[in-house]
């Protein structure tokens, strides 16, 4: 990963994923760098893709790395 490239925001999510307006998830997808789940979990975006640091207390961030990865 270059560090000289833009990574994008950070983004702290007020509750589950599931749970937030789909206008609210639309941006974050758009333009996150990095978001941090209501249960403590953390994801960052490397290389494109998103990866889970930290899982969190309910596994918030492998779901909301699943809404955003793209369909093959």
């Amino acid at each position: 990963m270059k560090y000289d490239e833009p990574r994008g925001d950070w983004v702290s999510l007020p509750k589950p994923w599931s749970e937030l307006r789909q206008g609210m998830r639309d941006n974050v997808a758009a333009k996150a760098g990095e978001i941090r789940t209501y249960d403590g979990g953390r994801l960052e975006k490397v290389d494109g893709l998103w990866e889970v640091i930290i899982s969190g207390d309910h596994l918030d961030a492998e779901i909301v790395r699943n809404a955003l990865r793209k369909p093959n």
